[in-house]
Parts: C-alpha cells; sequence; structure tokens
C-alpha cells in the first residue's frame, strides 16, 4: 500500500514504522537510542540471527521487522464477506441496502473501493477548515507535496474493522460512524479545495443507518492478535 499516515509523508510501511520512534509527542526517542536498548537485550540477538542471518540490530532491520508483521494482520471472512461469497443469511436486510447505497446513491465506491475498500488516494472533506480565516489546522498532504490543490486532503482509510477505530476523521473530531455519513450527506464542509466528488447525497435517515449498518457488517478476523506474555532480556 503506497503511502502510510493520514498526509502519506512515509513511502512505504518500513518508513512508517520508524517515523513515531522520533516523534516527540508519540515516542519522544531517537533511532540511535532504540538501537542501543535493543541490541543491549541479549535476547533480541538470536531472533535477529533467524530473520536476518547475523545478531546485529540495526535501524533497517527493525523497521522491516515491524512491516513484515504489520503486513500479517489483515481482515476478513466477516459477514459481508461471507454474504459477498454466497451466504445470503450472513447479513441483515439493512446491510443488503446499505450496500446498494454505497455503491449506487452515496457514491462511496468513488474513493472507498476494491477488498481493502481504499483507492489509497487523497481528498479534500473540508474537515478542519476554519471558515473565517481561510486555512486548515492541518494542511494535510499540502504539506508533504507542496500542491495547491491537495490543501486539506487526507488519506482515503479503508472501511474494514472502522466501528474499531472511532473517533473519525484525520484529526478525530467526527465521533461516530453516523456523524461520518452525515457529513458526507451534507457534501463535506465548504472551502475552496473541497474534492469534488464529494456532493449533497440527500439520504433519508433510514439510508444512513442503512450505510452504517453496511460498515458494521465488515467487522472480521485474522488480524486481531495477543501481545507476548514476556519478551527478550
Amino acid at each position: 500500500m503506497p503511502h502510510t499516515f493520514w498526509d502519506g509523508r512515509a513511502a512505504s510501511l518500513e518508513d512508517q514504522a520508524l517515523g513515531p520512534v522520533e516523534n516527540p509527542i508519540e515516542m519522544g526517542n531517537t533511532h540511535d537510542d532504540m538501537i542501543a536498548t535493543l541490541g543491549g537485550i541479549d535476547g533480541y540477538a538470536k531472533y535477529f540471527e533467524e530473520a536476518f542471518g547475523s545478531p546485529e540490530v540495526t535501524t533497517d532491520r527493525v523497521a522491516k521487522a515491524i512491516a513484515d508483521y504489520e503486513r500479517t494482520r489483515m481482515s476478513g471472512n466477516s459477514p459481508y464477506d461471507r454474504w459477498k461469497a454466497g451466504d445470503e443469511s450472513a447479513v441483515s436486510e439493512q446491510v443488503k441496502l446499505g450496500d446498494e447505497l454505497f455503491f449506487d446513491k452515496a457514491g462511496c465506491n468513488q474513493c472507498h473501493l476494491g477488498y481493502n475498500f481504499t483507492d489509497t488516494l487523497f481528498h479534500n472533506l473540508g474537515v478542519g477548515y476554519d471558515p473565517d480565516s481561510g486555512a486548515f489546522a492541518d494542511p494535510g498532504r499540502f504539506a508533504i507535496t507542496q500542491d495547491e490543490s491537495e490543501t486539506g486532503a487526507f488519506k482515503t482509510p479503508t472501511i474494514r474493522e472502522v466501528t474499531l477505530r472511532a473517533p473519525y476523521m484525520h484529526d478525530g473530531s467526527v465521533a461516530t460512524l453516523r456523524d461520518v455519513v452525515e457529513l458526507y450527506d451534507r457534501g463535506g464542509d465548504a472551502n475552496p479545495h473541497l474534492d469534488p466528488k464529494v456532493q449533497p447525497l440527500n439520504l433519508t435517515d433510514e439510508e444512513v443507518d442503512a450505510l452504517v449498518a453496511m460498515m458494521e457488517s465488515l467487522e472480521g478476523e485474522g488480524y486481531r492478535d495477543s501481545p507476548p506474555s514476556s519478551f527478550p532480556q
């Protein structure tokens, strides 16, 4: 998947894995200190030996190990998937209505497409825009590309497991999935760079609820994990 983080500042999972280490509001560490810490724990040596052919701990190896682990965290076999595979009883009629709306009247699949329900691109919905100042609290993709048209644009997230990730949007400013659908229903928040794909939808309350139910049906399995009970010493 190209471009990670909401603004796409990391070009790969390996780049993404290292970013939080040095971020002052996340781990507040340095890569050198990280390597010194891991290298000072004898128990890690055999794992690096098994994975990379020698016990040496390097920034590149740490990034590769974390990224490869992340690649195993895939969701599937949700009620929605079972329905699409032919089990008509896997979901409710409300979910089926939501699916019809998703691909038709609501047009969600313009950006949420494919198996992962994302185009991996960047879109401006107006979230975080201050009409009084005419500025965004976060410039989004513009900060990376310096492309004026990408001001306030953020990456399309997958909607698999979306029910487990409230609050929503890049800044957590939208509390519930129903609020998310209502944001789209009103055509986003007006600003000079609003994505032209975002238009008022004129949904009924029943249709809003159906779209939420459809997203809830994408709660799957296979990605959840249990943390280790102990760590190398």
